[in-house]
């Protein structure tokens, strides 16, 4: 890269560091450090969705699936507005009403501790995984513009990310997140444009190159499960997947409970659901026009070791000085959004659903904020040593789907129960979770069915597992139910 390039990154960086750690204050609450006081409208709150879920593994992860591949996963997307009145109509009025600080505080209500306790930590576990993808994706980068050994840039990101989420908590992360998107967004467009001014021929000749290169095709109606992007596997797994983190994620639902009503809450989840089918294909249009690009221009492509670095790759060796160092900080904004969101729900959950409630209860909220800072430090430390381990999950478009898929739907399950079902029990869901894992474990084991299916079935069996053992234990008692079933809401 230019010197320039190099000035516009350590800039951006440097920015959004000061900028989070400009919220630090040395007395602070729970409500303040995890929930940012409560205070935020549906606009903010809505961007920073997008923030925690949009990091470099989709937006360079995107690009190269459509110059590897085409435009079938596209549809995994439509999941997100899809399930939108869903999780409107059945999660936020329980959400909103109860005052939580995390989903899982609704699960001891409607059940009991152990239920609880056990879907927190499963949480955690899928959420660290998630954020440790978010810091490998950028890091491929550095590795790329500099040639540093992967573990130097894996340390590097973590460590920023981690330092200003540590020391500004919520608010930090959410107004951050508010720029990192606005970047993505512009830099996007920015590679969009440049790329279809240097093909020969124009935007014509680039929508004929694709189509018969097959980088344009998004309709696979294919019945065989085997197929990984047909139709109803992407819309299937796209709505459990795009269901899941909307309502059972910490790291998303914590900025629906930072909103100051329940209009606030909902008007953010439309504001994710519409600007996420747009990004994606944005993101995958860029991937068929850079495929059009090196087949004109083969000989440009010498030197890209890893396809998932196909975006930052044309940044550097074709981009302008100035505009490659732009999109660098936009891939880089991205997966600290993600990192500084994951890492301070999971602190979050670790605090509240853990310490608090289990092992340290009965402390002063000053604790609980300082204890706070310290879990948040602690996983930003974890994600970055596991980071150097997620190369070996395959394609960055999939990576976090494909790991998201055995977990999301039996949790996804055990908050169904409780909220549809008067009837189901603590046991019962434990067991209908236990069901819907080990029955997707099977599955991946003993076929080659597309992992898109994975969470569907995991979901479908821990509901009728759930529900049927249920059957067979004593009723909930009545406080678990008053308020907390649909039914019992009408």
């Amino acid at each position: 890269m230019h010197w320039l390039d190099y000035l516009i990154l350590l800039a951006y960086l440097a920015g959004i560091t000061a900028l989070g750690s400009s919220f630090y204050r040395r007395r602070t609450t729970p409500k303040d450090y995890f929930l940012g006081s409560r205070s935020f409208g549906w606009f903010p709150a809505g961007m920073s969705i997008i923030a925690s879920d949009t990091s470099a593994i989709t937006v360079m992860g995107s690009v190269a699936w459509c110059f590897n591949h085409n435009f079938e996963v596209m549809w995994f997307t439509f999941g997100y507005i899809l399930m939108a009145p869903v999780v409107i109509r059945v999660f936020i009025p329980f959400y909103t009403s109860l005052n939580l600080y995390t989903a899982y505080e609704y699960l001891e209500k409607r059940f009991n501790l152990p239920v609880r306790v056990t879907t927190s930590i499963l949480f955690q576990c899928l959420r660290g995984m998630h954020v440790a993808i978010a810091i490998y994706a950028p890091s491929l980068i550095i590795k790329l513009v500099t040639h540093l050994p992967l573990w130097e840039c894996v340390l590097f990101m973590g460590v920023i990310s981690t330092a200003y989420t540590t020391l500004g908590g919520m608010k930090a992360v959410i107004w951050t997140d508010m720029i990192q998107v606005c970047t993505v967004g512009v830099t996007i467009l920015i590679v969009l444009f440049v790329a279809f001014s240097r093909i020969d021929g124009g935007i014509g000749a680039a929508y004929h190159l694709a189509r018969v290169g097959g980088r344009l095709r998004m309709l696979n109606f294919s019945t065989n499960p085997d197929v990984l992007t047909s139709f109803w596997a992407c819309i299937l797994g796209g709505c459990i997947l795009n269901l899941a983190p909307l309502t059972t994620d910490q790291a998303v639902l914590q900025r629906l409970f930072t909103t100051r009503s329940a209009k606030d809450a909902e008007q953010s989840v439309w504001l994710n659901a519409f600007l996420s089918i747009p990004m994606e294909i944005l993101l995958l249009a860029i991937g068929a026009v850079l495929w059009v690009f090196y087949q004109q221009n083969s000989g440009h492509l010498s030197g890209l070791s890893n396809p998932d670095a196909i975006l930052p790759f044309f940044a550097v060796r074709e981009l302008s000085s100035g505009l490659a160092g732009l999109l660098i900080a936009g891939l880089f904004g991205a997966s600290m959004g993600v990192m500084s969101a994951g890492i301070n729900a999971l602190s979050t959950a670790t605090t509240v659903d853990i310490y608090a409630r289990v092992l340290r209860p009965r402390r002063t909220e000053q604790h609980y904020a300082n204890a706070g800072r310290v879990f948040t430090a602690c996983w930003g430390i974890a994600a970055t040593a596991v980071a150097s381990l997620a190369g070996h999950l395959g394609e960055l478009a999939i990576a976090y789907a494909r790991v998201s898929s055995f977990v999301s739907g039996p949790i996804l399950g055990i908050f169904l129960l409780g909220l549809l079902s008067r009837r189901a029990t603590a046991g019962g869901a434990l067991l209908g979770a236990a069901a819907g894992a080990l029955t997707t474990a099977l599955l991946s084991l003993k076929s080659n069915w597309s992992f898109f299916y994975m969470a569907p079935i995991g979901v479908a069996v821990s509901l009728l597992v759930g529900w049927l053992s249920s059957q067979f234990m004593d009723p909930p008692r009545p406080e678990q139910v008053r308020g907390l079933v649909m039914a019992s809401r009408a």
